[in-house]
């Protein structure tokens, strides 16, 4: 078990290696901060619930932290959920403040920024999505608050395809866009998770 945590941890880092070799560009370390500030919101939010981890995973679009020993309530779930958004406004503001002290605040306030409004979208893998639930989940039965969440996300993904499809064919623009949002919204309505009828 020791040797798959050394070897993810090696792959992970090499990956980061390999996004600085490939992506020169000045706004790839504010962007990584900012995804690292973001996850630390979420890692804090479980230390001050006292809610022991059992694993973390990492992919393409972010972190998935699991609890040990019990299950959750509907309020520590939104507040897990919710503690990554904060922390990414809380470095948008922070970079804001520092945005005269150069490019790097500035480039990591609107990174923060973005980030954090994204994961606020109603999206079932996202934060807001997530925290959606939950709240939906306290007023209707778990069943019919997965299916809202369901068109949510479908509307909320067809907007974002929709949107970079324009950026990026009418006014050649977004093309990183593009792609982010084509695979989110395929990868949505081509998982097997997501049926409800």
């Amino acid at each position: 078990m020791k040797r798959v945590w050394i070897l993810k941890l090696l792959l992970a880092a090499g990956l980061i290696l390999s996004l600085f070799v490939l992506d020169p560009s000045p706004y790839l370390l504010p962007t990584l901060m900012a995804a690292l500030l973001h996850e630390c919101g979420h890692l804090l939010a479980f230390l001050l619930l006292k809610i022991p981890l059992s694993g973390v995973s990492v992919g393409f679009f972010g972190m998935r932290l699991r609890s040990a020993g019990r299950l959750l309530s509907y309020g520590e779930e939104w507040l897990l959920s919710a503690s990554g958004p904060l922390a990414s406004l809380f470095g948008a503001a922070l970079g804001a403040l520092l945005w005269n002290k150069g490019s790097f605040f500035a480039s990591f306030s609107c990174a923060s920024l973005l980030l954090g409004l994204l994961n606020l979208a109603p999206i079932r893998s996202f934060d807001g999505g997530r925290m959606l639930e939950c709240f939906l989940s306290t007023l209707l039965d778990p069943e019919k608050s997965r299916t809202v969440l369901y068109f949510c996300s479908c509307a909320c993904l067809f907007f974002f395809f929709a949107l970079s499809s324009y950026l990026f064919l009418l006014a050649g623009e977004g093309v990183g866009f593009f792609f982010f949002s084509a695979g989110l919204f395929f990868r949505f309505l081509f998982d097997e998770k997501n049926e409800i009828f």
